[in-house]
């Protein structure tokens, strides 16, 4: 039987995941990248009021109907007004020059751009236009009492504006899941190879919108490292383990957990990172995910970035959506998943990095992200649409390539 894909594996985890219910309240101004729990309507409209889209003269449509180059109408002005100004009443067959944001003056239905005139006083204008050109009116981005933004939305720079605008000052969020990672192995307890995994992944965690909390190292002892499990599990959303997953004397987490009966062992059509696994632990009346990683640093990364991620964003009560651009070049296939450092390119197109993809931490510094190279024969060629991780934490939540 052929092993299960990276699709596969993916949606096996993520068909364990149900959204955090813990929320908070907190000010508009810290809920950058945050997911709101609960819908948000309008305290105020989006603009406030009437005002001029365009600096000009603002005046009755009625009085300017006939204006043209040839027999240009010519009005008094009455009053000028900026942004801030109180409202000022529009004389019967005069004009208000008028700034852009500054309210329309009561009686004006048309503000006739600066450009249409002599910008002089009186003012001689030379077009026409129906009313309601070039004036924004109260209520028509966003009516008071209407849905500004709604449950699930993931707040940018724009977000927290409209907010501001509505009249917002706290928004009700979804808590950040609380991720434990836990890395195995002897050798990172004694200090022989130092931990890299665990500020590895701990980063990509806080970047996919998570509050992670290192967990290990932990030895390869079977109890000891039930234990911190355990612990790991009480008191976190998600749990994830590296190392200790594959057929060796001292796979610790494959030992505890194989015979569990909601946990799953085995190896993924990938490379690297072919050994995974993932099951749930009870704590407290919860079912808390676990996802078991290889140990090695770009195996470790590469599959928190294809199945943690995604879980991540799930917790968040969020659609997670897989994101894909073009290969700047012909890429070597196999009959496994290969996960490519690259770089994009002048045009846009992701460029492999040459080099030992599955062994190299430099390689991986250097790129901006993997390339996910799906099992299509001997070779993939440029211009195909390929999956693509980003390694840059900033831009886990990009919508568009």
């Amino acid at each position: 039987m052929p092993d299960p894909s990276v699709e596969d594996h993916r949606a096996r985890i993520l068909a364990g995941i149900v959204p955090t219910a813990a929320t908070e309240r907190i000010a508009v101004v810290d809920a950058l990248g945050r997911v709101l729990a609960e819908d948000v309507a309008a305290a105020l409209s989006v603009p406030p009021f009437d005002h001029a889209a365009m600096d000009g003269f603002a005046v009755r449509a009625a009085d300017v109907a006939t204006a043209s180059d040839a027999a240009p109408v010519v009005l008094p002005v009455a009053a000028a007004v900026a942004a801030g100004d109180e409202l000022v009443d529009l004389p019967d067959g005069a004009a208000i020059r008028i700034m852009t944001g500054a309210p329309v003056p009561p009686g004006a239905d048309l503000v006739v751009p600066f450009e249409w005139t002599d910008a002089g006083d009186p003012v001689t204008i030379g077009r026409s236009a129906p009313p309601g050109r070039h004036i924004r009116r109260a209520g028509e981005d966003v009516a008071a009492g209407e849905v500004a933004l709604g449950a699930g939305t993931r707040l940018g720079p724009g977000s927290l504006g409209l907010l501001t605008s509505v009249g917002a000052s706290e928004v009700v969020v979804r808590a950040r899941p609380r991720v434990a990672i836990l890395s195995t192995g002897a050798e990172l307890v004694d200090g022989h190879v130092p931990d890299s995994n665990s500020i590895t992944l701990a980063s990509a965690a806080r970047g996919a919108g998570a509050d992670p909390v290192v967990r290990g190292p932990v030895s390869d002892d079977p109890a000891a490292f039930r234990a911190r499990l355990l612990a790991a599990a009480a008191d976190s959303d998600l749990v994830v383990t590296t190392g200790g997953v594959s057929a060796g004397d001292h796979d610790v987490v494959k030992a505890v957990l194989r015979h569990e009966d909601d946990f799953w062992f085995g190896p993924v059509a990938m490379k690297p990172g072919r050994p995974q696994g993932c099951g749930h632990l009870e704590a407290d009346g919860r079912r808390v995910p676990v996802v078991t990683l290889p140990g090695t640093p770009i195996a470790a990364l590469a599959s928190f970035l294809l199945y943690v991620v995604p879980a991540i964003t799930a917790l968040t009560g969020r659609e997670w959506r897989r994101r894909s651009a073009e290969l700047a070049t012909d890429v070597t296939g196999t009959d496994r998943t290969v996960l490519l450092p690259a770089r994009r390119d002048d045009t846009g197109r992701w460029q492999p990095l040459p080099g030992h993809a599955g062994h190299s931490q430099r390689l991986l510094a250097q790129a901006d992200a993997l390339l996910v190279v799906p099992p299509r024969g001997r070779v993939v060629p440029a211009g195909t649409h390929v999956e693509v991780l980003t390694l840059h934490p900033e831009l886990h939540h990009e919508e568009v390539w």
